[in-house]
């Protein structure tokens, strides 16, 4: 038995032998491919599959797969050993073994330097394999209309392994329609514990259970290492330059085990690099490094738990058959496993030393694979029952009971992977309205918490205006110079106040007859990105009467500016884009639809850009029953409101409020809402505008553009 520490509190407990590998240490100094960790290639021999219990069939499948054999991710993993050799030549220190590595090595990073990362034949391979095994072992989950939905990570070597497979599917199930697909909406599906991703889950702080440093453990697990330093150095300890011994071994067993996924004729002979006990030793330093950058990952990676479950009850509630396929990296995968805790491999013993008994990084092998697979019974009402395979292996789902053998009823998989997912996120409570009625006609409306379209934690205000309620006019101003939007509040004894415009390079302002702008910049201000943000124009008598129309449509820049200059309209704001146009959601397809990636090499004034990721939003609403709704959406605050993008704000709106126009106005720093007897007990605002960083009310920008209620 070995200690574990659980919740903090050292106890003494007894696992299955299932989950507590004993014999672990002497399987990989009996293995070179296991000792090579991640970067091993997993076993395709037979495994073991319990028949489903009598009556019942596969109906569904969930799977996380790890892309296939790769070219070493960090070029690192070449560079280092190349370098310390080169240098040993120049100095006379390398030995007759050394040499001829390093005359190897020069043709070798020659032909792999351009290739860092990139999935090699064998990965593109292992995944054919794999949908080949998913299709022979469950036929009855690919047949006519089933349907399968794919979405891979940004990497070009996960949108590469998903190609594979979903071309091998295709041919392998021709009746199953497959649809595959990637961008910023699947990186909660596969890859979350980016820092590029806007939905990321928060959680509580994930302290590293071990205080011992990967380099100390080093140190202290393989003090020899300068036995393998000498079979290449003279001088060993001069061998090294400037790298750190640590530094030095942990790229040199990248590059050693890297070689197993290339193709033969390009590998670098490595057998003669480490004794298989000194590889073993290497494996575990490397399997205790991993863990301690891994285990934080459950915090951001309990998304795909969570997309899991989503996807599989919504295909059970469609009594649609077929699979959903998320491709990612080994990081991902090997948290999934921590966060299920499959096999008990969330289990932390008291000893660093004792880790390799539950934590191993060779189980996910090069295009290893988490399946979800649920069974339904033929015919009646039995319970729907799931089971889980690791790279084709039935394993368990920590302590939970079984069913019978490897399966387990899917109400439990359900409440057991959703108090796991709890365990480790911060999740937002369900989101609700609170409405508050300002004066006769006028009503405020905070939305806060989880928001059901764009999925994610918002914080909304909405001041609702019924214009055929007298007492009230709506203006517009405009000032000489940048003001804060209370300011404005107060200056007008205004009831409600709402930033407005762009900057005046890019819009028509015009107020009581005057024109300050009109559309002075053919680009958006000096980016020579072509000016789109006057599309819409916002009209209004000064009084009750107030329009949003979608003047743009069709018109060239230079025909725009023209109907704006002749226009005997008094007061005249523009903008864009239109969000909803009799009551259609035009602005769903504004930016288009791209890829992370994709959207990051558009300027950041471009509209693809600007509208297509999350920001803070303003908006200008009415309804078909007369109502102006003044919209500001708050973000930048993960996990509490994180803003949206118009596609979303366009989609917000027609859920929640139906109108018949909408318009997106100016947003980020610059979305701020004003009410009477609200909010701040000073400035009135009743949002959290990011200026100060410090999301109070305080931090509002200088603008010089406004839209105002005040009592007639």
């Amino acid at each position: 038995m070995k200690k574990i520490i659980v919740a903090g509190t050292a106890l003494l407990i007894c696992l299955s032998l299932q989950a507590q590998r004993e014999g672990v240490r002497d399987e990989v100094r009996a293995s070179w491919m296991l000792s090579s960790g991640l970067d091993c290639v997993q076993d395709w021999g037979p495994k073991a599959a319990t028949p489903a219990p009598k009556g019942y069939e596969a109906v569904y499948i969930g799977h996380y797969g790890r892309h296939g054999s790769r070219y070493a991710y960090n070029e690192k993993a070449y560079t280092v050993i190349l370098e310390m050799l080169s240098e040993g030549l120049k100095a006379g220190n390398l030995t007759p073994y050394g040499e001829k590595l390093l005359l190897e090595l020069q043709p070798f990073w020659d032909h792999v330097r351009y290739r860092v990362g990139d999935l090699t034949p064998l990965g593109w391979e292992q995944h054919r394999q794999i949908a080949r095994t998913m299709v022979q072992r469950f036929p009855s989950v690919f047949g006519k209309g089933s349907a399968v939905d794919a979405c891979s990570s940004p990497a070009a070597r996960s949108i590469i392994s998903m190609s594979s497979f979903c071309t091998a599917l295709s041919r392998l199930a021709p009746q199953t329609e497959i649809y595959a697909h990637q961008g910023l909406t699947d990186v909660q599906a596969t890859r979350p514990n980016t820092g590029k991703n806007p939905f990321r889950y928060e959680g509580p702080a994930m302290e590293i259970p071990y205080a011992e440093r990967a380099y100390k453990f080093f140190e202290r697990r393989f003090p020899g290492y300068r036995q393998v330093l000498a079979r290449l150095f003279k001088d060993p300890d001069a061998g090294l330059g400037r790298f750190t011994p640590y530094e030095a071994f942990f790229n040199l067993y990248m590059f050693v085990g890297g070689m197993n996924s290339l193709p033969e004729k390009e590998r670098v002979d490595v057998s003669g690099f480490f004794t298989p006990e000194e590889y073993a030793i290497l494996w575990e330093i490397d399997n205790y490094e991993r863990f301690r950058e891994y285990y934080p990952y459950k915090i951001p990676c309990s998304s795909i738990v969570d997309d899991l479950l989503e996807k599989a009850d919504a295909a059970l509630s469609a009594g649609k058959r077929g699979a959903s396929l998320r491709f990612g990296h080994d990081h991902v995968l090997m948290a999934l496993l921590m966060i299920m805790d499959i096999d008990g491999f969330d289990t932390v013993p008291e000893s660093n030393d004792d880790l390799v008994y539950w934590f191993q990084t060779f189980r996910s092998p090069m295009a290893a694979n988490l399946q979800l697979v649920l069974f339904a019974p033929r015919k009646g009402t039995a319970p729907v029952l799931a089971k889980m395979l690791l790279n084709g292996e039935e394993v368990r789902l920590g302590t939970l009971e079984p069913f019978s053998g490897p399966y387990y009823r899917w109400d439990d998989v359900r409440r057991y992977l959703r108090g796991r997912v709890a365990k480790f996120t911060y999740k937002p409570e369900a989101g609700e309205w609170k409405t508050t009625e300002v004066a006769p006609g006028l009503t405020y409306h905070h939305f806060t918490g989880l928001e059901p379209v764009t999925g994610s934690a918002q914080q909304v205000f909405v001041a609702d205006w019924d214009m055929s309620a007298p007492g009230y006019s709506f203006r517009f101003a405009v000032t000489p110079k940048q003001v804060p939007t209370s300011s404005v509040f107060a200056q007008k004894g205004a009831v409600v106040a709402m930033n407005a415009c762009y900057e005046p390079s890019s819009v028509v302002l015009k107020a009581e007859g005057e024109y300050y702008s009109n559309i002075p910049y053919n680009t958006v201000m000096t980016t020579g990105v072509p000016n789109w943000k006057s599309d819409v124009a916002i009209y209004t008598d000064g009084g009750r009467d107030v329009r949003i129309v979608y003047e743009g449509k069709g018109k060239t820049h230079n025909a725009l500016r023209a109907l704006y200059g002749a226009s005997e309209e008094p007061n005249i704001f523009t903008t864009a884009p239109m969000l909803i146009e009799d009551h259609k959601p035009v602005g769903a397809t504004f930016a288009g639809y791209h890829s992370d990636e994709e959207i990051q090499k558009y300027n950041y004034e471009d509209p693809v850009r600007h509208q297509g990721v999350r920001h803070p939003r303003t908006a200008l609403a009415i309804t078909d029953d007369g109502h102006l709704l003044m919209v500001v959406v708050d973000g930048r605050r993960p996990g509490v409101s994180e803003g949206m993008s118009a596609r979303e704000l366009t989609y917000f709106l027609e859920e929640h409020f139906h109108p018949v126009t909408a318009a997106n106005m100016d947003g980020g720093g610059s979305s701020t809402l004003c009410i009477q007897g609200l909010g701040d007990p000073q400035t009135h605002v009743v949002n959290y505008p990011t200026g100060n960083q410090r999301y109070d009310h305080a931090g509002e920008r200088g603008l010089v553009s406004f839209f105002y209620l005040v009592k007639e």
